[in-house]
């Protein structure tokens, strides 16, 4: 089970409710308790007072008296009868004046006067009941929890949108954080903060990216006018060189656009099903060298077909060629196609770290007979990649052992 941030504040909260309730209600008992006991107290005190007036004889009336002292009189005989008879006699004072009793009922203490046969019952007026204050600040405090709860999960919602925005950035979409503007707090600054930083990466790449188009523009510049002039050439061989060397050119810079793309997750796929025999084709093309099937074998287990971008897929085989090629001991590598993978073999020296660690940039073998800058495993994993292929790496009997397994990563 995952434990969210808000699962853990929810359950936090819950807690404290919780514990409020409980420690309310038990408050609640002792100050109801200690509230009955005093107020028992005080009626035995009004009690005798009121015995003690009507012994001097004077014009003294009960009612204004207790009146006076906060009761107000029952006047529904059908509630003072059930009052009477369901609740709990904790006083009873009698006189010749009549029965004076204090009635436990609900924990409200009523006052009850039995004087021949008029019957009273008298209740505390209900602004004088401390129980009414006592519900206040309960319900105020609950009030108080509830509203904190919802306070800080729209402190949190940010970083709702802020994972959103990660996702959307790796996918290659920016959206501004602007939801949140009026938010001031903490999260709030580092959704913002996190949003400067990646407008400001956002015009990086785009610099970048200008500044890579601007130089391929004018390198193409040059080449075109070079293959004007070679046509004017007498020398056919010499002239079919030239225009040569000019398309490679050419592809060396398309293929720097589209290694851009790949690299700066700004490439958009065209898959379509292709058989790998056409695929290696494209990738020979690519190399444009002469002595190709000098220096590759190729075995076709199956000439399967598969779903991939023909020019990039095309382009990693090329890479993997081209490497296998230059770092063989023999100058040769082997390939072997198959219905669920493609291997590309060269004889070599182990390699002195792991695979992981020349799978990233600008990291090579230090070989010095070798040029390069160490972009080739980089950029065919980040293509297998792309197409949700797996690039495996093995080194048996002296043969390193490239694999690109055709099966989808997600599968």
């Amino acid at each position: 089970m995952k434990v969210t941030i808000n699962l853990k504040i929810t359950i936090l909260f819950a807690t404290a409710f919780l514990f409020v309730c409980g420690l309310f209600l038990l408050l609640g008992k002792i100050q109801i308790d200690s509230y009955l006991t005093n107020e028992q107290s005080r009626q035995k005190e009004i009690a005798e007072k009121i015995i003690y007036n009507l012994e001097r004889g004077e014009n003294f009336s009960i009612h204004d008296y207790l009146l006076s002292k906060s009761f107000k009189m029952v006047e529904n005989d059908r509630i003072a009868k059930h009052v009477v008879t369901k609740g709990e006699k904790v006083l009873r004072i009698n006189s010749q004046y009549g029965s004076f009793s204090s009635i436990i009922y609900h924990n409200q203490i009523f006052f009850y006067i039995e004087k021949g046969k008029l019957k009273q019952l008298y209740e505390l007026n209900a602004s004088a009941r401390l129980e009414y204050l006592f519900l206040l600040s309960f319900l105020c405090s609950l009030v108080l929890i509830i509203f904190l709860y919802f306070s800080v999960l729209r402190s949190l919602m940010p970083l709702k949108i802020l994972k959103k925005k990660i996702k959307n950035i790796s996918a290659g979409r920016i959206e501004p954080l602007s939801e949140y503007s009026r938010i001031n707090d903490e999260i709030s600054e580092i959704s913002f903060e996190f949003d400067h930083a990646i407008n400001k990466i956002q015009e990086l790449v785009k610099s970048r990216q200008f500044f890579l188009r601007m130089i391929m523009h004018e390198l193409k510049t040059p080449i075109g006018k070079g293959r004007i002039v070679s046509e004017m050439l007498d020398d056919q061989k010499q002239k079919e060189r030239l225009i040569a060397i000019f398309e490679r050119l050419e592809l060396l810079i398309d293929e720097f656009g589209k290694i851009e793309k790949v690299l700066s997750r700004n490439c958009h796929l065209s898959l379509q099903t292709y058989h790998l025999s056409l695929i290696l084709e494209q990738a020979e093309d690519y190399l444009m060298r002469d002595d190709f099937y000098q220096k590759v074998k190729i075995i076709y287990k199956e000439d399967t077909m598969i779903v991939a971008d023909l020019e990039l897929f095309s382009l990693m085989l090329k890479n993997l060629i081209d490497n296998a090629i230059k770092y063989s001991d023999d100058k040769s590598c082997e390939i072997i196609c198959s219905g669920d993978y493609i291997i590309v073999r060269n004889k070599g020296v182990q390699f002195k770290k792991t695979f992981d660690y020349y799978l990233k940039p600008f990291v090579r073998e230090n070989n010095n007979q070798v040029e390069g800058m160490g972009l080739g495993l980089y950029i065919i994993n980040n293509i297998c990649n792309l197409h949700g292929y797996n690039l495996t790496y093995s080194y048996e009997d002296g043969y390193h052992t490239f694999k690109i397994i055709f099966s989808r990563l997600d599968n």
